[in-house]
């Protein structure tokens, strides 16, 4: 018999797949490339104020004057300060102001005041406050008026360019008066009662140079039904560069009750030169 031959289809499919196997080129690892998204933290709420957290010092100062001579003689000098130090929850304002004036050699004006606040914040829009303030003013009277107060407040608007609070509270003043006034229904030489207080206060940056401020308190008389304070105080202040600027403030102040033969009312204007520093 013949001698048989390996079978070439076998051989054949044997050569396919080796050729099949070498044509196929390898396959790289590619190790998959995992992309995480850039974040950028939240902005801060639209009304959230750009307060300095570094507690540093600010103050600032201005002072302001006339004169006149001839058919008639007067003049007046003016002199005010205030130091502030602001943290991201608190606020400690201290502030002087004092008004000397005499016209025909008579003095027509003379009066100082400081007051002390500060307020803590406990909540986002809530805080509470301490109130201390003391004046004198001889024309009205007024030897010394040593007034405290504390209560809760309310931010009604808190952005870098605005503000507006609401707060009211309790406290207690007395007066000392120059000469005996009569007071309450009696002639006095020193009258203290309770007194509530209810003010608002706003700041408004006008424009990059112009800045304006105003506040009213109103004082009733817890001991006295019908009696009551009010004060009202404004200030605008234009730039000249970064440290001066012009200032121009009215301050109004009535007393319901401020003795016999004394005014109820105290109009102050003034204008002058302010500088400001850390």
């Amino acid at each position: 018999m013949p001698r048989r031959r390996g079978s070439p289809s076998i051989a054949f499919a044997l050569g396919l797949v080796a050729v099949a196997f070498s044509a196929t080129p390898a396959r790289a690892q590619v190790t998959p490339i995992v992309v995480v998204p850039e974040t950028k933290p939240a902005p801060p709420p639209a009304d959230t104020p750009a307060f300095s957290s570094d507690a540093t010092w600010r103050f600032a100062a201005s002072v302001g004057g006339t004169k006149t001579s001839g058919n008639s003689k007067s003049s007046t000098v003016n002199l005010s300060g205030e130091a502030v130090r602001t943290t991201d929850n608190s606020k400690l304002n201290l502030a002087i102001r004092g008004l000397y004036a005499e016209a025909n050699d008579n003095r027509t004006g003379a009066n100082i005041a400081f007051s002390s606040q500060y307020d803590r914040d406990f909540s986002r829009d809530w805080f509470g406050f301490g109130k201390l303030d003391l004046m004198r003013d001889h024309p009205a009277n007024i030897d010394m008026r040593q007034s405290a107060y504390g209560g809760v407040g309310y931010h009604l608007v808190r952005t870098p360019d605005h503000s507006w609070d609401l707060s009211g509270g309790v406290g207690y003043t007395e007066d000392q008066y120059v000469r005996p006034a009569n007071v309450a229904g009696a002639l006095r030489e020193e009258y203290g009662r309770v007194e509530g207080v209810i003010s608002e206060s706003s700041t408004h940056k006008v424009t990059e140079t112009t800045s304006l401020r105003q506040k009213v308190g109103y004082f009733p008389n817890i001991k006295e039904s019908g009696a009551f304070r009010m004060v009202f105080d404004a200030s605008l202040s234009v730039a000249i560069n970064a440290s001066l600027s012009l200032t121009a403030g009215w301050t109004y102040r009535y007393d319901s009750d401020p003795g016999v033969g004394i005014k109820k009312g105290d109009a102050v204007y003034v204008t002058g030169i302010g500088v400001k520093w850390d």
